[in-house]
């Protein structure tokens, strides 16, 4: 394209025309290099600062916003195991032992229908818990889940070969699982309700096929008959331990927060569906156990201490001076003659 005088370009002279042609027409070319090189500093200096600026800041942000990774915030805490001797009706324990014994989180024991070992839930992994197995005998610990879900509250069945566990799965809440024993051909136990209940903790009464489970909805209780798909709402305001089925009978045992406050054990006929209040809970921690003799442990401050139907609560135990502080769960063993007890190591004495 010729641009002639007047143009777009300026007044300078056309270089079409001979009289200017070897001076002005330089001249113009100059010009015309000066003005597109300062055009081009002007312009596309700044502009590659610009991106650069753009480019940088979208690095850094990348860089900012991935995500971290995912640690699970759980109270440090260790299981100990113990002997137990009863004499008149009262128990003893002795030869305590920290068999856990690890920085993280090793909690929820139960004990296997043998006797031989006891399930427990741990962080081995930062981010998630996993289902584990001590065996008493060798002090081998076992992995029996591997999964990126989270599983808690672990239980076996009577013949001490299907696991079940409290995991996300595939469902949008918590809900009971089952398993074989390498953690493998996963059952999502609650489906065939279509249960959509956040499960907490549960009882599962193996012979009855009846599941007591706590649900953060309310903190509500929920009996569920697996035999014939059906579900009962029992009462609200449960406090969030598990449940826990009474010996030599069919009926569960949970913990309710009354009206008026005062928090106790309380049994649940799941035939005819009535409760009846047990004993009120002295303390701040609301976990029990059963022994096979019809007894309940707890653990209230630094002492372990047994209700019997018809008597008080009696300390029969200072953790203290065996060097825990702060233990919460109890686990007896089927025979009675193990307890493991969760709590934080700490010095004898203090």
């Amino acid at each position: 394209m010729i641009f002639g005088r007047g143009s777009a370009r300026g007044n300078l002279p056309a270089c079409r025309s001979p009289k200017y042609r070897p001076v002005a027409c330089r001249n113009k070319r100059r010009l015309r290099e000066i003005e597109r090189t300062k055009f081009m500093k002007s312009v596309i200096q700044p502009s590659l600062f610009v991106i650069a600026v753009v480019l940088n800041s979208v690095s850094v942000l990348a860089v900012q916003n991935d995500p971290p990774e995912q640690v699970l915030e759980l109270p440090e805490c260790d299981i100990y195991l113990f002997d137990v001797v009863e004499e008149k009706n009262l128990i003893s324990i002795v030869n305590g032992r920290n068999v856990t014994q690890r920085v993280g989180y090793d909690n929820q024991p139960w004990f296997t229908p043998n006797g031989k070992t006891f399930l427990f839930t741990a962080n081995y992994q930062p981010d998630r818990t996993d289902v584990y197995e001590f065996d008493l005998a060798t002090a081998e610990i076992r992995q029996l889940t591997d999964s990126s879900d989270q599983e808690y509250s672990p239980q076996v069945s009577k013949d001490n070969q299907t696991l079940s566990f409290v995991t996300d799965g595939e469902t949008a809440n918590q809900s009971i699982w089952s398993s074989d024993r390498e953690g493998k051909n996963l059952k999502w136990v609650l489906k065939n309700l279509g249960e959509r209940e956040p499960v907490g903790y549960y009882a599962w009464n193996r012979s009855t096929e009846q599941i007591l489970f706590w649900s953060r909805y309310g903190f509500s209780l929920q009996l569920v008959n697996l035999r014939n798909n059906s579900a009962r709402y029992i009462t609200g305001d449960a406090i969030p331990v598990s449940p826990q089925i009474i010996p030599g009978t069919d009926n569960f045992s949970f913990v309710h927060r009354q009206g008026n406050g005062e928090v106790w054990i309380k049994e649940l006929n799941p035939t005819t569906f009535s409760i009846r209040p047990l004993v009120m809970i002295e303390g701040e921690n609301h976990h029990y156990a059963w022994t096979p003799n019809g007894s309940i442990l707890m653990a209230q401050g630094a002492k372990l201490k047994q209700w019997s139907p018809g008597s008080k609560w009696e300390a029969v135990a200072d953790f203290t001076e065996l060097g825990m502080q702060s233990p919460t769960r109890v686990a007896i063993s089927p025979d009675g003659k193990k307890l493991a007890v969760v709590a934080v190591e700490g010095k004898p004495g203090r």
